[in-house]
């Protein structure tokens, strides 16, 4: 298991932790190199970021890579991914500035998991849904925790590769290679500390782009700390207004994201989201 810093920079408690939750898992980690380097706002230099990644994802020693926290610089270690033989794939784990790295692994065929960083909070439910779906190979509906139901933005079922992540990464990465395509595709998507204005250019960036054209559903994290100005508007009607004319099942207040409760999502993926039951579940398994 190697612990990779691809984007922010991590302390000593964030790396003690990291080592405690691979230790409860049954995992021996492997620290990259530059994990404790600083460069400003970063984990160390675009070079030796983008090092430790690609030794990470190529190493045949390395069975799993999971990122210490996200913050913001995966999206400067992108063009080191075009040239990595990443086959076999080994699973990548991580979520928020994360969704740069999997959605470029996405595009090579590698299935990817959006999920908790090792440095962070691993509450039992956490570390379930991850055991469930990347050490067990599950299927079926993932289960729901007892913080909030989900919320039925619009109504139906719908069927689809899971595609997805963090908003303002998904929106960043449009008009470059790394671009995702949404059709036919379940897009989930999830975000912290945004107004409401500025979710609604996001979603507007990816409507006018022509991304959320043909996309089969979309399934809505529980996005932490984003509110509104006016007194009275939820998240979930800014949801309907921005997502509801897509004409496709949306359903909102899902446990993943900047929350301690959070799903593991393999990318890549079929499941299906009934978004009257408030349900997303797996069709097939994420590992062989």
């Amino acid at each position: 298991m190697a612990l990779v810093a691809p984007a922010g920079p991590v302390d000593e408690v964030r790396i003690e932790r990291a080592l405690r939750n691979c230790e409860r898992l049954g995992l021996l980690p492997v620290l990259a190199r530059s994990a404790r380097q600083r460069t400003d706002y970063l984990a160390g230099s675009d070079a030796e970021r983008a090092s430790d990644l690609r030794d990470a994802l190529t190493d045949t020693s390395i069975d799993v890579v999971w990122a210490l926290r996200g913050g913001y610089g995966t999206m400067r270690t992108l063009a080191e991914l075009r040239q990595l033989p990443l086959h076999p794939a080994k699973p990548y784990i991580g979520f928020s500035d994360n969704t740069a790295i999997h959605l470029a692994l996405l595009r090579s065929g590698v299935v990817s998991f959006h999920g908790p960083h090792a440095g962070g909070e691993f509450p039992e439910f956490t570390e379930a849904a991850m055991r469930r779906v990347l050490f067990d190979a599950a299927t079926g509906p993932l289960p729901m925790d007892d913080v909030e139901e989900p919320v039925t933005i619009r109504g139906g079922s719908a069927e689809g590769q899971l595609i997805g992540g963090n908003l303002s990464l998904v929106s960043s990465l449009v008009g470059t290679p790394w671009q995702p395509e949404l059709s036919g595709r379940l897009l989930f998507i999830e975000e912290v500390g945004e107004s409401f204005y500025r979710i609604d250019r996001m979603f507007t960036h990816l409507r006018l782009a022509g991304l959320l054209e043909g996309v089969a559903g979309v399934v809505l994290g529980r996005f932490a700390d984003c509110e509104g100005d006016e007194p009275g508007r939820t998240i979930e009607d800014l949801f309907g207004e921005l997502l509801g004319p897509l004409g496709v099942p949306v359903a909102s207040g899902f446990p993943f994201g900047h929350v301690p409760h959070n799903w593991t999502l393999p990318l890549g993926v079929r499941a299906r989201l009934d978004a009257d039951e408030g349900t997303l579940t797996l069709l097939e398994p994420a590992v062989v």
